[in-house]
């Protein structure tokens, strides 16, 4: 069911959508409690040759879990602790090293900056990226740790977005959500993920990466 998200559904600065959880919610995936925290999204990031002399953000493995909100309701403003989860769904991504970001990133109606290649969706055993594992990322905004956005367009003609963001009430956790977007406000209401991801960074990133 595809729904317009009213006024949990923001447009970014950089022109586009950001979903933006008002609380944060609590995300049961197996025995453990997973917190996501509202990020804004927006454009993507890369980095042009001339920023290989800034300081580096390592490469980053990240293992995570999700569940899917099942009685999310558009219609008015829900407490956190009314969302109800369902399953328990491995995810792991890949943040390769890039140089620390110092500019925004280019506007909607810019051209996008390149993606590294090695930015990518490494397991995702249930499919709950909708199509998007083994497709390139056409946008990611890498301001790590406090924000990371990424979007894949999928052939339906949405795009697969994934925040990421610095977990308040873990530390060293990482926050994520997930959906499918059709435009600035229309969200995919049977596609809304929620979870939380454990961080591997530096040498043991790239190893696990292969």
């Amino acid at each position: 069911m595809i729904v317009k998200i009213g006024i949990v559904g923001l447009v970014s600065a950089v022109g586009l959508s950001a979903i933006a959880w008002m609380h944060s919610a609590e995300v049961p995936a197996s025995n453990a409690t997973l917190k996501a925290q509202p990020p804004a999204l927006i454009k993507t990031v890369a980095s042009p040759p001339q920023e290989q002399s800034r300081p580096m953000l390592p490469p980053r493995m990240l293992d995570c879990r999700l569940g899917r909100i099942t009685n999310f309701d558009p219609s008015r403003d829900q407490a956190p602790s009314e969302y109800k989860y369902d399953g328990d769904h491995p995810f792991r991504l890949f943040l390769p090293s890039i140089p620390v970001r110092t500019t925004e990133p280019p506007r909607s109606t810019q051209a996008p900056e390149p993606v590294d290649p090695q930015t990518r969706i490494v397991a995702d055993r249930d499919g709950i990226s909708a199509g998007a594992a083994g497709h390139p990322f056409d946008r990611v905004v890498d301001y790590w740790p406090e924000r990371v956005e990424l979007t894949t367009p999928l052939e339906s003609g949405e795009v697969n977005l994934i925040i990421l963001q610095q977990s308040e009430g873990r530390k060293g956790m990482t926050d994520i959500f997930m959906t499918k977007a059709k435009d600035a406000v229309t969200y995919d209401q049977a596609h809304l993920y929620s979870g939380r991801c454990k961080v591997t960074s530096g040498d043991r990133a790239m190893a696990a990466a292969g």
